[in-house]
């Protein structure tokens, strides 16, 4: 009977500083204010717990560890009495005991104390805080230690961790999350974005010189006008003799004056006639293709545009990159009345291992479409077309079938010596590589 009496003493002791945790680490905010302004002894008692946050909370853990070990220990006890004194299976009797002790420090100990101290945690505060500041005196040697050992270890820790999680921790993170189901996969999706941002460099977004929209310095403001409504941008690279030479770019609410047939000095305005873009268009900013693009977000801000052109190694346009195109990479794709239709895509689907893709599809997304990998981390390109050339090592001819892995590629259109669509196969195995070409004789 006795060891009943002390189980249950030792349980009421856990509960009481389960619940003290809970409320005392509640008083932030209004609530530590509010206790400020009262004068009672209780008041002060928890203010002064709460001036020491990291010895409060080792006290109420070493407290707390060492009732509920008691208790352990007094239940495994007592069932071995127990099955001793009836010749009952003690593994069996100890089993039990450790399932409903468990259930009993669960929910008498923890969660409804818990739940008590998190509505009233003011009053209930108010109530331990004379015995949970003796405690704190009476256990501090002890707890100051502990507090220096942990905070040692804090440190070390995150020197050696330069206090961040690497990528691969958080991708670690947002997986278990996700098989946990604490996050949807959409929002595993968004945080694997988010981790490869700083990773993705403005070369693997860019628009490409080729779909470049630009305007000549020999447009006239109706030229100009029909641009901007047949593109639908609101911004235009503006260039001299070739795009390689950028002399601004061309925002299309700075031709709004114009539009009355005046210029904004008042000056009479013939829309067919050449104007002086020099005092139109705005300084351009140019880029490299290796820049991240966590850094080009950052010269977006900075630098207030929307527009960057992309230069390669000898300083010619390589094409140029956007702020929506930057958003892109994190939320997906962002469409607007300008773009095209939502049903419109780069690849379509004839049958069944058979496809049709336009040569500007990137290739990772052709990897997650057809569930396999290319093993194209050493090529110094980012889409289908590139991968053709490669292939061919030359300018490719309708026609043409090149292998790689596990697809086989058949060229349907070149225009300009540019690669348009492309027919793809999945292969049962995976042959050598090859490259057929048929002449014109059809051999």
């Amino acid at each position: 009977m006795g060891q009943f009496i002390a189980l249950l003493v030792l349980l009421l002791l856990s509960a009481i500083i389960s619940g003290s945790e809970v409320a005392l680490f509640s008083i932030k905010g209004a609530l530590r204010e509010d206790l400020s302004e009262r004068e009672d002894a209780a008041s002060q008692r928890v203010l002064r717990l709460l001036d020491t946050p990291r010895q409060l909370l080792i006290t109420i853990l070493l407290l707390n560890t060492v009732v509920n070990v008691s208790a352990a220990i007094l239940a495994a006890v007592a069932t071995a009495q127990i099955a001793l004194a009836y010749n009952l299976d003690p593994v069996l009797i100890l089993a039990a005991e450790v399932v409903v002790l468990a259930m009993l420090l669960l929910i008498l100990s923890e969660i409804t104390p818990k739940l008590i101290a998190t509505k009233h945690a003011i009053s209930y505060s108010r109530w331990v805080s004379r015995p949970m500041l003796i405690a704190t005196r009476a256990l501090g040697p002890l707890t100051r230690l502990t507090a220096q050992l942990t905070k040692k270890l804090q440190q070390r820790f995150e020197r050696r961790h330069d206090g961040r999680l690497s990528p691969e921790d958080v991708r670690a993170i947002a997986e278990i999350s996700e098989a946990h189901g604490s996050i949807e996969e959409d929002e595993r999706d968004l945080i694997d974005s988010i981790v490869e941002f700083g990773e993705t460099t403005v070369r693997e977004i860019m628009v490409s010189r080729l779909d470049v929209v630009a305007l000549p310095v020999t447009a006239t403001l109706e030229d100009a006008l029909r641009t901007i409504r047949e593109s639908g941008h609101s911004r235009l690279p503006l260039y001299v003799d070739h795009l390689d030479n950028i002399l601004g770019v061309v925002y299309a609410k700075d031709l709004l004056p114009y539009l009355n047939g005046t210029s904004p000095g008042e000056e009479q305005t013939d829309r067919n006639q050449p104007i002086d873009w020099t005092r139109v268009c705005r300084a351009p900013m140019f880029v490299p293709m290796g820049r991240t693009l966590d850094d080009l977000l950052t010269d977006f801000q900075t630098k207030k545009t929307h527009l960057a052109i992309v230069v390669d190694e000898y300083g010619g346009t390589a094409g140029l990159v956007t702020l929506e195109n930057v958003l892109e990479e994190i939320v997906g794709d962002i469409r607007d009345e300008h773009d095209a239709t939502e049903n419109e895509s780069l690849i379509e689907h004839l049958e069944e291992g058979r496809i049709v893709a336009d040569a500007r599809v990137n290739l990772d997304e052709l990897e997650e479409l057809l569930g396999i990998k290319l093993d194209d981390e050493s090529f110094d390109f980012e889409t289908l077309g590139g991968l053709i050339y490669h292939l061919a090592g030359e300018i490719p001819s309708v026609g043409d079938e090149h292998t790689h892995g596990q697809l086989r590629f058949r060229v349907l259109s070149v225009e300009n010596r540019r690669i348009g669509s492309v027919q793809i196969d999945m292969l049962q195995e995976e042959p050598e590589e090859t490259t057929s070409v048929e002449d014109d004789t059809g051999r």
